[in-house]
């Protein structure tokens, strides 16, 4: 009875363990995200953005929220995103103000992220990847350096 005991304890404990494991990886890379990142491509439904609009949006995260601009105006304001770099590729969330997620998937490789993401609602994509009508958007930022 006491080995049953102490083996149900180990069970118990153990996911928080591995809960607290990936909190502490989500804060680091959240820090690795953080600063401002410039447009350099995008493709939606598999049509490229033309290059007009891409060089006049940047996006800044800080304190786990993002703000998108385009040019000098501010279009989308401190919407709240977790990560999860334990997965395989490495995922992300946006939580919209009207509660819907928009699920993503990212790749952060020194100062360039990619990022593929479903509309809100639907499912992560699995690839970085945007076909025709599969809903998804695929971008590619670089850091702006201070």
């Amino acid at each position: 009875m006491r080995t049953l005991f102490i083996v149900a304890i180990a069970v118990v404990t153990m996911p928080g363990v591995a809960l607290t494991e990936v909190v502490d990886v989500a804060e680091g890379e959240m820090l690795l995200l953080q600063g401002t990142w410039q447009l350099i491509s995008a493709i939606k439904d598999g049509k490229q953005t033309p290059d007009e609009n891409v060089r006049k949006i940047r996006v800044i995260i800080k304190d786990g929220k993002h703000s998108v601009y385009f040019g000098d105006e501010m279009i989308v304001k401190g919407i709240s995103f977790v990560v999860d770099p334990t997965k395989n590729p490495k995922a992300s969330t946006d939580t919209l103000p009207d509660g819907r997620r928009i699920e993503g998937i990212y790749r952060l490789e020194g100062d360039t992220l990619t990022t593929c993401v479903a509309e809100a609602g639907k499912p992560r994509p699995l690839q970085f990847e945007s076909n025709p009508e599969s809903g998804h958007t695929l971008r590619v930022f670089n850091r702006v350096k201070p």
